[in-house]
């Protein structure tokens, strides 16, 4: 039978004392073989697994358990399962982004796995300042906080699949000053809107932006270095 990274994040709160208790409870849930680290305010888990041992309900259980351990809310991300020659890095930094970002997108006291982060993994699992330098990249004068409006009205324009019509009617403006906004976002960003590739750049840039604001600074690939956990 293959053998499965599996990496677990949990979180209660920012508190020094609050991630101790954490640290003990997960130490006590999960049993002896887990590899166990605190980290920018969360408590990771690196085990070995068959692949199934922490899926579905399993997850949720364990999550139940450390909250009654320590009598708080407790959210929880699951990285992988990932094969063991793959190494251990991969899956726990999905872990703590399912982690961050799970609790800002639906909320604490639930399970997010890495896989259910749809559309943002294509953006995450890469250093930040890749991330950052991308999204510069891509949107360039576009993501200065002046220009809001025009970064609303982009959004919509690729959420709508490029209908003017359906921006006009959900933003409730008129067709004219719509035309205006996409005029203005080519101009500050250079990208053919009528071009499916360059939308589809345009898109992950977003997607790398609202990811980069919710997990900040502390989920940067370089800070972290769970390959080291033995």
């Amino acid at each position: 039978m293959q053998t499965d990274y599996v990496g677990l994040a949990f979180a209660a709160g920012d508190g020094t004392v609050e991630q101790i208790a954490v640290r003990s409870a997960v130490a006590e849930r999960v049993g002896p073989g887990a590899r166990i680290r605190s980290r920018s305010g969360a408590v990771l888990a690196l085990l070995e697994t068959d692949g199934g041992l922490w899926s579905g309900p399993d997850t949720e259980a364990l999550r139940r358990a450390v909250e009654t351990d320590v009598d708080q809310t407790i959210s929880m991300g699951v990285g992988g399962p990932r094969p063991r020659e793959a190494g251990p890095y991969g899956v726990a930094f999905q872990a703590e982004q399912a982690l961050t970002l799970g609790r800002a997108l639906f909320g604490p006291g639930r399970v997010t796995r890495y896989d259910e982060l749809g559309a943002y993994t294509f953006v995450l699992g890469r250093p930040t300042f890749e991330l950052r330098r991308f999204c510069a990249r891509v949107l360039g004068p576009l993501a200065e906080a002046e220009h809001r409006d025009l970064m609303l009205t982009l959004e919509e324009f690729l959420r709508s699949h490029g209908s003017l019509n359906e921006v006009a009617r959900r933003m409730f403006l008129h067709r004219n000053t719509v035309r205006m906004r996409l005029r203005r976002i080519r101009e500050l960003t250079g990208a053919d809107l009528n071009d499916h590739d360059e939308r589809l750049s345009l898109q992950l840039a977003l997607l790398g932006r609202a990811a980069l604001e919710h997990i900040g600074e502390g989920a940067s690939a370089q800070r972290t270095h769970l390959a080291d956990t033995r």
